[in-house]
């Protein structure tokens, strides 16, 4: 098997995709997110499910990533639609920007995620990006 390559700084370019990642709002995150959070009589996915399976997609997207990399904030833009639990959310990545700023390496991920062909979620995740 080949060894893939490490996403350094360098790699990325503003407009690159990363693809689409499904996850499925199946039975097992449900009763996760219940041990969690307790029983809800809604069979609506709660908000902060959607965040979960977006972060999910965005680290699956790009790997194998170097050790030290910062999560330093993110915008997040909700829709009025709202998924059901069993629902697959598809999660599509990409670089919008990127910049060296006083040491640092800046990079920011542009997020859309969709269900049925609907948005549900847009936003941006910034990084500090280890070298």
């Amino acid at each position: 098997m080949e060894e893939q390559t490490l996403w350094t700084f360098d790699r990325f370019e503003p407009g690159q995709l990363f693809g689409t990642i499904d996850v499925a709002m199946d039975a097992k995150k449900r009763a996760d997110w219940v041990s969690i959070y307790g029983k809800t009589d809604s069979d609506l996915l709660p908000r902060g499910m959607v965040v979960a399976a977006m972060m999910e997609s965005y680290v699956r997207a790009i790997q194998p990533r170097p050790s030290g990399n910062v999560h330093a904030s993110q915008v997040l833009n909700f829709s009025d639609v709202r998924p059901r639990w069993g629902t697959t959310l598809s999660t599509m990545v990409s670089c919008t920007a990127k910049a060296e700023k006083n040491g640092r390496f800046w990079v920011d991920f542009g997020i859309l995620v969709s269900a049925d062909a609907s948005e549900v979620l847009s936003g941006t995740i910034r990084s500090i990006w280890a070298k």
